[in-house]
């Protein structure tokens, strides 16, 4: 082995001087800790840099894994377990360098109390897991066990170790180096289930790089790889230093008592003692692949070949020739000095090596099994035994061994059965084999064993010695007590499912028949459902959650101009400029429009114009898959239709203002010309007389007087007029405010579309009534909807629209309404007036508007008011008080 580890060196040393000094980046697949002690030692001992080899090392995170960041570019080099190979097999460019661990540290750790104690017991357990392909070696377990990974409940792992200990999982992926520490310094107990006691014994902890690496860069790949070895020799050799290393230098969070745990775990796993450092063979990487097959993780291994990197295949070759010739030589020679030297005493070593041999085998078979062995002197009464046998009973080296106290480890049940039981071996010259119940004597722990054995006896005949084996059974006993429980309870249960399936088949052979009609009938209801969706005037659309059409009926092709084959697979985008499903509803409060409303929206023909449409969505579920149908009608002639009604409404009602304020204006000319005509005369004589020398005071003041009568009488003119204009006859009734700014919203949401306002309801609950003219504050609500309406279609059209509408109670008890916009509100000059009568901003404006909604708010003893910030929009409040309802 140090001739070997000379040799890298050597070879690293000479080749300095053709590789670049260009950064390596090596990506670990954890955090800093023994797990990677080599590569710390190639970097800090120097061999990488011997080689020429700027190496950067980056310690792994759950989101930095190495096969990942390898094949994207980020590093050069990795270290991976079994899942390098499964990404081999599914194609991946990756190459195996060298294998580190011989044997996989991957187990999994189950609390003791838990009760799982085999692969069996995870059934329907919580099982942290990485996932199926890095923890490949599990997945094969499950397989060779004949356990489907569907019945198991695997969760991601959270790498807490304190997940298990609380109850959050029943089982944890852990490191042999890891886990079972924690676990131990907190006196947990817990049950280890290794993979490589079910058959799976993968490498792990493997350097690899990928094909192009290799290809572009062989010799660096060869320096890198035999720097890195050098260096776990190095780590294995100076355990301490390494550990000394890893405490000072990269701060790793654990104690030194952890990481020489560590050290010992991985050593025992590496092996290097016994296998070279790195080494793979082929046929166990085949053995990998067939477990991968077999499980089901890939189909084939066709990929396999090339994977294991051969650093010089041809002097490979030619060692292997030159070791068969001198083992050949050797073995000429040592086979003719051993029949000369064997002459003599060729039976005596034929038969102390065959006795050693034996004794080897013997004891490592026994270890292997876990069977303890005793030799019993029996005429001495002195007992010897091996240190397994010490531990299944319990007992240490200073035990008084002999035959009493052999009798006392047998359970008081069993002793006198096994000492009969002896007897009758020394008497009748047979072997013996028994079960029975042993009991510790320090803990008073029950343990079942089985005993094999048989007696020597001397040439009288005589007993001399008992030899024998003790095999710890306990937990074949409870399983055989488990599977005994069980069969009594399957056969019960057997029995009762046959009589309940018996009972059962009539049941079902009737609900096949009516399947069978069922099936008919929905055959005929589809049938009839297809006809319709063909049949139907409204386009017809589904899709599912990425806003793919999967269907669509004939009507798709009036209305779009496509052809229901031309859609499917396309998105819905092709047709609707916005997913229906995102678009808002102003109309409603606080809330989207429900997808079963109706909504306007336009939708895209094919030739590349707008067509106005009326929309409804349903939303269902199918095997967990969210699909929408879309109901589409083409109402462009509707809405041309409604353009026009609206404006000839706005024609008529024009007329209407025209004639009114015409009526209104000779109404008033008529009553008021007359006293007007005489206060003219009445005028004139007075300045007449006025003029006369001396001038007639006492007829001045007559015709004066009767100026005044004239004036007051045009002036009860006007009054009366303004009465008629102001209606008195309020018709009022108790009203909810709320209600009423809802129906006069529902009034204006034609205008609100069309300029694309949205509305928004700020309404406070539980309000008190009102007393009032509900036409009349109907009126006052809407008067300040269409001023904010006028004021917001002026924006630009990317700028948002906003209409904002309150209702809250005030300190005095009053109701208070609020409407406000965000348009581009009033100027200081304009706030003066806009409250005035003929006052008016708009073009074709009276100006009369405002006026009356304040004369209306009056006349139910409320005040109407407003806030304006040029640039910032328009607030207008009115209040109604409470305290006469």
């Amino acid at each position: 082995m140090i001739q070997v580890r000379a040799m890298l060196f050597i070879v690293l040393t000479c080749q300095c001087f053709w590789v670049s000094a260009e950064p390596i980046h090596l990506q670990l697949r954890w955090h800093h800790q023994f797990q990677f002690a080599g590569y710390y030692a190639a970097l800090e001992k120097g061999y990488y840099k011997d080689a020429g080899l700027d190496v950067i090392i980056y310690e792994g995170t759950p989101e930095k894994k190495p096969v990942q960041e390898v094949l994207q570019g980020h590093a050069q080099y990795g270290e991976a377990n079994s899942e390098l190979l499964l990404e081999r097999l599914r194609g991946a460019p990756l190459v195996a360098l060298a294998a580190i661990y011989q044997h996989s540290p991957s187990v999994l750790i189950a609390r003791k109390d838990a009760g799982i104690s085999s692969p069996d017991g995870l059934v329907g357990k919580k099982i942290m897991l990485l996932n199926q392909a890095v923890d490949a070696d599990f997945v094969a377990m499950f397989n060779n066990e004949g356990i489907d990974i569907d019945r198991l409940h695997i969760i991601p792992s959270s790498y807490e170790i304190r997940d298990l200990i609380d109850g959050k999982a029943d089982a944890f992926n852990s490191y042999l180096s890891n886990e079972p520490y924690f676990l131990k310094q907190q006196g947990i107990e817990f049950n280890v289930l290794n993979p490589r006691n079910y058959g799976v014994d993968f490498y792990s902890d493997i350097l690899f790089t990928t094909e192009d690496e290799l290809k572009q860069h062989p010799e660096r790949v060869k320096a890198f790889r035999q720097a890195s070895l050098e260096g776990w020799y190095y780590a294995m050799d100076h355990p301490q230093e390494i550990i000394d290393l890893l405490l000072n230098k990269y701060k790793v969070n654990k104690s030194r008592d952890h990481l020489n745990f560590e050290a010992d775990a991985i050593r025992s796993l590496i092996i290097p003692d016994v296998i070279d450092l790195g080494h793979m063979n082929p046929w166990r990487w085949r053995h990998m692949a067939e477990t991968f097959i077999k499980a089901g993780m890939v189909e084939n291994d066709k990929f396999l070949q090339d994977f294991s990197y051969d650093p010089d295949p041809k002097a490979d070759k030619e060692k292997l020739l030159k070791y068969i010739r001198i083992a050949v030589t050797i073995t000429l020679l040592t086979g003719i000095g051993t029949l000369t030297l064997l002459a003599s005493y060729r039976a005596l070593k034929r038969k102390n090596k065959k006795a050693s041999r034996n004794e080897k085998l013997l004891r490592l078979a026994h270890e292997t099994a876990g069977i303890g062995y005793y030799a019993i002197d029996l005429a001495t009464g002195l007992w010897e035994s091996s240190p397994l046998l010490d531990q299944i009973f319990g007992i240490d080296a200073n035990f008084d061994r002999v035959i009493p106290n052999w009798a006392t480890l047998i359970h008081p049940e069993h002793r006198q059965r096994v000492l009969d039981h002896y007897q009758d071996v020394i008497r009748n010259h047979e072997r013996f084999s028994m079960e029975y119940v042993i009991t510790h004597p320090n803990d008073d722990e029950t343990r079942w064993v089985i005993a094999h054995g048989y007696i020597e006896y001397d040439k009288a005949d005589n007993p001399v010695q008992l030899v024998g084996t003790i095999q710890d059974i306990t937990e074949r006993k409870q399983a055989e007590e488990t599977i005994t429980c069980l069969n009594e309870k399957l056969k019960k249960k057997v029995h009762r499912q046959t009589n309940e399936l018996t009972a059962s088949n009539l049941s079902l052979m009737r609900k096949i028949e009516e399947l069978r009609r069922s099936k008919h009938q929905l055959m005929e209801r589809e049938a009839k459902l297809n006809s319709i969706f063909n049949a139907s005037v409204e386009g017809i659309i589904t899709i599912d959650m990425f806003n793919i059409i999967i269907s669509a009926n004939a009507a798709v092709d009036p209305i779009f101009g496509y052809k229901p084959e031309e859609l499917i697979g396309c998105s819905i985008n092709k047709l609707i400029q916005s997913s229906p499903r995102e678009t808002n509803c102003c109309s409603l409060p606080h809330a989207a429009q429900p997808v079963s409303q109706i909504q306007e929206i336009d939708g895209i023909h094919k030739n590349g114009s707008l067509v106005s449409l009326d929309l409804s969505t349903a939303e269902y579920s199918i095997d967990n898959e969210h699909y929408f149908t879309h109901i589409v009608r083409d109402v462009s002639s509707r809405k041309q239709r409604e353009q026009k009604d609206k404006k000839h409404l706005n024609e008529l009602a024009h007329v209407t203002r025209l004639g009114l304020m015409g009526e209104m204006a000779s109404g008033i000319a008529h009553e008021v010309n007359q006293p007007l005509s005489a206060i003219s005369s009445y005028t004139q004589v007075s300045l007449n007389l006025i003029n006369i020398d001396p001038p007639d005071l006492a007829r001045l003041a007559e015709i004066l007087d009767k100026t005044q009568q004239q004036a007051l009488r045009a002036g009860r003119i006007i009054h009366r007029m303004r009465e008629f204009v102001k209606s008195h006859a309020q018709k009022r009734s108790v009203a909810d405010v709320n209600n009423l700014i809802h129906e006069c919203a529902g009034l204006c949401v034609g205008e609100l579309k069309q300029n694309n306002i949205k509305l928004t309801f700020e309404l406070k609950n539980n309000l008190p009534p009102v007393h009032v003219d509900q036409i009349q504050i109907e009126q006052v609500i809407i008067n300040l909807i269409r001023n904010s309406v006028d004021a917001l279609k002026n924006l630009p059209e990317k700028q948002q629209r906003q209409l904002t509408i309150s209702s809250r109670l005030t300190l005095n008890n009053d109701i208070q309404v609020k409407v406000k916009d965000n348009g581009a509100g009033i100027d200081e000059v304009q706030k003066q007036k806009i409250l005035t009568p003929f006052y008016t901003t708009k073009a074709d404006g009276m100006g009369m508007g405002l006026s009356i909604t304040r004369s209306l708010v009056e006349a139910h003893e409320g005040t109407l008011n407003f806030n304006s910030k040029a640039g910032k929009g328009t607030t207008f409040y009115f209040t109604l008080p409470t305290e006469k309802i």
